[in-house]
């Protein structure tokens, strides 16, 4: 009886225990590595939809300073950073746009409203391969 025990404890220590470890390898692996940029705050950015608080149109300098740090992420990357996009373009050859509106957008009403082409937006443009190749500001 005690070989036999002993017998499944090796088996189960031969196939559980590097299961496990790969699961949590994978588990942790898979998170977004946002861009640590002094004084963006992604939550304000996030909670500001459309730019109707203002919050956008003062941290969007900074994504345009350092905008090679969002390059080659790919699309549910780019969520987990700025959030769902306000807008989404889909081009011949699998090409996407998003657009996160900072500025003159109709859904935030008031005397402020300009056309889609004048709007103040965030364009990021992803390849055929689904990574961020173009990050540009549309009207700054």
């Amino acid at each position: 009886m005690t070989l036999i025990y002993i017998y499944s404890k090796f088996i189960y220590m031969k196939f559980i225990y590097p299961i496990c470890l790969i699961s949590l390898i994978l588990i942790f692996s898979c998170s977004t590595q946002i861009p640590k940029i002094e004084g963006l705050d992604y939550s304000k950015w996030i909670n500001d939809t459309y730019g109707c608080d203002g919050e956008r149109e003062k941290l969007v300098r900074l994504v345009n300073d350092n905008k090679e740090m969002f390059l080659r992420f790919n699309q549910n990357q780019m969520i987990d950073i700025f959030g769902r996009p306000e807008n989404q373009t889909l081009y011949s050859r699998g090409q996407t746009i998003f657009y996160y509106f900072i500025k003159h957008n109709p859904e935030c009403g008031g005397d402020d409203v300009r056309s889609e082409d004048a709007q103040i937006k965030l364009e990021i443009r992803f390849d055929a391969l689904n990574r961020s190749k173009e990050v540009y500001i549309h009207n700054l």
